[in-house]
């Protein structure tokens, strides 16, 4: 059977919850500085855009001004705690193994397409067992162009061999489901993900409450019973 159809995930807040890792390695950066630490709510309202976004508003949280020097500098300093400890916390959300199986067992190509720093995004990967599952990993450091940019997308296709392929963005917040967009690509939307508002979410074809979800979801985009 010829496999036309193609999955690309985002991962933080889609396939896996890293926000309790991130937050350690956020506030150790915080304290070296000097600053004031942010709680696990206030670092939920500030990832999804890239590692230096989120860096950036995490010393927002103190008021005090700081120069794109120091922010590089605290940006090197995050990956480097977060290296010590890149998985120790992070959880798998429910259903995500069975269905990764499933699509690998049908046959379909999946990626995973992120803002997440690259080197972190293959560390973590590797950590939790979840890297052989996809054919390729485009990260928001080391692609020209990222979500919401649905070249970002286009990229990850291209590497996972699946440019003509009908396509599916998974994905949990407006950044996903813009790019999904902008891609001309289906998306689904996981409800239980770091979206900042549930009318970000409104804009996806699909919402699912649970992971185990996706497949019935996708073969009524796609018309494919995978």
């Amino acid at each position: 059977m010829t496999i036309d159809c193609a999955l690309v995930f985002d991962l933080d807040g889609t396939l896996i919850d890293s926000i309790p890792d991130v937050h350690v390695a956020v506030n150790r950066t915080l304290d070296a500085f000097d600053r004031e630490t942010v709680t696990l709510a206030q670092l939920n309202e500030i990832v999804g855009e890239g590692a230096k976004v989120m860096m950036e508003k995490a010393f927002a949280v103190g008021g005090a001004p700081v120069d794109d020097a120091t922010i590089d500098e605290a940006l090197s300093r995050y990956l480097g705690f977060y290296k010590q400890s890149p998985a120790d916390k992070t959880i798998i959300y429910p259903g995500v193994w069975d269905v990764l199986d499933h699509y690998r067992d049908t046959g379909w190509p999946m990626g995973v397409c992120t803002n997440k720093p690259g080197e972190m995004t293959g560390i973590v990967l590797e950590a939790i067992g979840m890297a052989k599952y996809f054919r390729a990993v485009t990260a928001g450091d080391n692609v020209p162009h990222r979500k919401p940019d649905g070249r970002h997308i286009h990229l990850t296709l291209e590497r996972m061999g699946a440019t003509d392929a009908k396509a599916v963005m998974v994905g949990d917040s407006a950044t996903d489901l813009l790019a999904a967009r902008d891609a001309g690509v289906s998306s689904v939307a996981v409800t239980y993900g770091y979206a900042h508002a549930g009318d970000d979410l409104k804009m996806a074809d699909a919402l699912i409450g649970r992971f185990e979800e996706l497949p019935e979801a996708v073969d009524r985009l796609l018309g494919t019973s995978a």
